[in-house]
C-alpha cells in the first residue's frame, strides 16, 4: 500500500529531477544522512542545523557572488540586505557570511524573513519596495536559500511522502536597484499580502526533534482554484488591471496539482503556466526560492517588453498569498 502511495506520488508530481545537499544522493555514499532502515536512527534537528549552516552560507554566497558580478554591481555598492529561510535557523546566520566573505560594507542594513514558507521571497520583494523608497538605498540585494531535503521524515504518513517527493533545495538572489544605469529589464510596481479565514490547517511546519515536519492538507488545490484564483482576480481589478492584460506569469510551482489550480483559476493558456512547469520538473519544489526560479525561467523563455505586466503569485503557512507585480522597462 506505502509503495503504491510513492508510486503514484512520483507519477503525479510533475517533477523529473531535484537538487539536494544531504549525501545520499551520491551513487557511491559512503556516509548516507539518513538511516536505511525506517526505524533509524536519523538524525536529530541538532545536526540538521548543523548542515543547514554549512549549505546555506555556501549556496547564498555563491548565488549573490554570481549575481554580483554578472550585472556588475561592486560588493561596496550594496546598502540593503534581505536574507528569506524557512529551512533552518543560525545566528550568526548566511548574512553574516554574504557580508564578510564577499565584501559588503559593514554598515549595509539587514533583514531576514524567516519561517513563511513557499511565499516568503516575495514577502522580500515588499521589504525591497519599502526599502527602494528611501534614497539611501540604492542597490538591495535578495536572496533566499532552502534546503528542504534536512527535514525529510522516515514515517510513511501522507504528508511526508507528499512533502519528501516534492520538495527540493535551492538557492537564488536578486538584485533591486535605483540607479538608472543599471539597465534592469523589470520594476517593481506594488505588492500585496492576504491571509484566507479558517485556513490555518491548509499548511505548516512544525519544528520537532528530528527535523521540521510538514503538514499539506488535500484540500489545498481546491482552495487555491475557489479562493486563491478569485482573490488574485479582485486584486488585479482594484488597480483595473484584467487578468489578460498580464502577459507573464511567475507562479509558484508548489506541485503540479497547485499549478493546475492556478491555471484553471485564473484561465492561463499552457504557454503562461510553461515556466513555472519547467522550474518543477527539473528542480522540484524549492520553497520560497522557486518564485526567483520561475522568474529566471520566463526571462529566457521570452522577451519582456517595454510596459508588458508580470504577475508573480505564491503562497505560505496560514493559508497566506503573496501576490507581486511587475512592469518591463
Amino acid at each position: 500500500m506505502i509503495g503504491r502511495m510513492i508510486d503514484a506520488a512520483a507519477s503525479r508530481s510533475g517533477i523529473t529531477t531535484r537538487r539536494v545537499v544531504v549525501p545520499d544522493a551520491e551513487p557511491d555514499v559512503q556516509e548516507p544522512f539518513y538511516a536505511l532502515s525506517p526505524e533509524g536512527p536519523h538524525p536529530d534537528t541538532a545536526r540538521r542545523m548543523d548542515l543547514y549552516r554549512q549549505w546555506s552560507a555556501r549556496l547564498a554566497v555563491e548565488a549573490c557572488s554570481t549575481l554580483l558580478e554578472k550585472t556588475g554591481t561592486a560588493p561596496a555598492s550594496v546598502d540593503r540586505l534581505i536574507t528569506v529561510s524557512c529551512t533552518g535557523f543560525s545566528a550568526p546566520n548566511f548574512d553574516h557570511h554574504i557580508i564578510t566573505r564577499l565584501g559588503l560594507p559593514a554598515t549595509v542594513t539587514r533583514t531576514h524573513i524567516g519561517f513563511m514558507g513557499c511565499a516568503a521571497a516575495v514577502v522580500g520583494m515588499t521589504s525591497a519596495l519599502e526599502a527602494s523608497r528611501d534614497p539611501a538605498h540604492r542597490n538591495i540585494l535578495l536572496v533566499a536559500v532552502e534546503l528542504c531535503s534536512l527535514h525529510l521524515q522516515p514515517e510513511p504518513t501522507r504528508d511526508n511522502i507528499l512533502a519528501n517527493m516534492i520538495f527540493a533545495d535551492g538557492c537564488a538572489a536578486a538584485l533591486f536597484s535605483s540607479d538608472p544605469d543599471r539597465g534592469g529589464k523589470l520594476r517593481l510596481l506594488r505588492t500585496h499580502s492576504l491571509l484566507f479565514e479558517n485556513s490555518n490547517e491548509m499548511m505548516g511546519w512544525e519544528i520537532g526533534n528530528h527535523g521540521f515536519q510538514m503538514m499539506l492538507s488535500p484540500l489545498l488545490p481546491d482552495i487555491i482554484a475557489q479562493q486563491a484564483a478569485p482573490a488574485a482576480k479582485k486584486i488585479l481589478s482594484e488597480h483595473q488591471i484584467p487578468p489578460e492584460k498580464i502577459s507573464h506569469w511567475a507562479l509558484h510551482p508548489g506541485g503540479r496539482a497547485i499549478l493546475d489550480a492556478l491555471q484553471t483559476g485564473l484561465g492561463l493558456s499552457e504557454e503562461q503556466t510553461a515556466p513555472s512547469r519547467s522550474v518543477l520538473n527539473r528542480f522540484g519544489n524549492m520553497s520560497s526560492a522557486s518564485i526567483l526560479f520561475v522568474m529566471k525561467a520566463l526571462r529566457e523563455r521570452s522577451r519582456i517588453q517595454p510596459g508588458e505586466l508580470l504577475c508573480a503569485i505564491a503562497f505560505g503557512p496560514g493559508l497566506t498569498m503573496e501576490l507581486a507585480l511587475f512592469e518591463g522597462v
